[in-house]
């Protein structure tokens, strides 16, 4: 068994290994793939919402180029499997990061640096969708093949426990309000408040906002809050309430039990 999961290690690095040189070797041999490789970035952030997460886009609009396609899979490989030396491929890919955005995206998410995988994800690609949904499943969620039959290696992964999503999006609510275009700012922050507002601490929103922003903005994040609150308050009420009754009960059945029992004497 330990063999096969060797030889099985030995594979992905080989494969990894061939699709980077390919992607690498046609990026310094060609101006033209630069260019369009950059064009995807550009076009891609400038779409309006709601649009494809970047995997989608690049995929939809594939070249037919045999270095694109290795691209495609590198990205399936890096997102999908874990057995690969991360610390060889990122000294490869270094020299390449702004051109290879994605991939190092994946990279920091396998060391944990989610604050830098974030930031590339809203500035560098502006990719929000696919933002929101690191914060949700991690960073094995991301770039995964939208149009293959589901499999083991496809089903959505395992959410990260609840204080490390809330983490997440406290860092990506902070992105949000990095964002260059006042528009895009205010409509992502938004948007991210209505959906994931449960996953911040009301407090640390309402003290971070700017002051100007129009409550038109909050008002959804506000609405689902309150109500939020008021259900927590709820509840706790009703576990008290049964919490008082189960101890009236546990009460009078004891009385109940020293009275069938009779008297007690104690002597000193």
């Amino acid at each position: 068994m330990l063999t096969t999961t060797n030889q099985h290690t030995q594979y992905v690095n080989e494969l990894i290994t061939f699709y980077l040189s390919t992607v690498i070797t046609e990026l310094e041999s060609s101006a033209s793939s630069r260019e369009a490789l950059s064009q995807t970035y550009e076009t891609y952030r400038i779409l309006e919402p709601p649009k494809p997460t970047y995997h989608s886009f690049i995929t939809d609009n594939a070249l037919p180029d045999e270095w694109w396609q290795a691209r495609l899979r590198l990205l399936r490989l890096l997102g999908q499997t874990s057995s690969y030396d991360v610390k060889s491929i990122l000294s490869r890919l270094q020299p390449y990061e702004q051109e290879l955005v994605p991939e190092m995206i994946i990279l920091n998410g396998r060391q944990e640096r989610h604050e830098e995988a974030l930031r590339l994800l809203t500035h560098g690609l502006g990719d929000y969708s696919t933002a929101m949904n690191y914060c949700l499943y991690g960073y094995t969620s991301i770039f995964r093949p939208t149009h293959s039959p589901p499999s083991a290696s496809s089903l959505p992964p395992s959410p990260p426990p609840r204080p490390q999503q809330s983490r997440l999006f406290t860092t990506l609510f902070h992105e949000f309000l990095r964002i260059d275009d006042l528009s895009q700012r205010v409509d992502r922050t938004g948007e991210l408040l209505e959906r994931f507002g449960a996953w911040l601490d009301m407090a640390h929103v309402l003290a971070t906002l700017p002051d100007e922003w129009s409550v038109h903005v909050l008002s959804g994040y506000l609405i689902h809050s309150l109500r939020r609150l008021v259900r927590e308050k709820a509840e706790v009420s009703v576990l008290r309430a049964l919490s008082d009754a189960q101890n009236c009960g546990v009460g009078a059945e004891l009385v109940a039990r020293r009275e069938e029992g009779g008297g007690v004497v104690v002597r000193e």
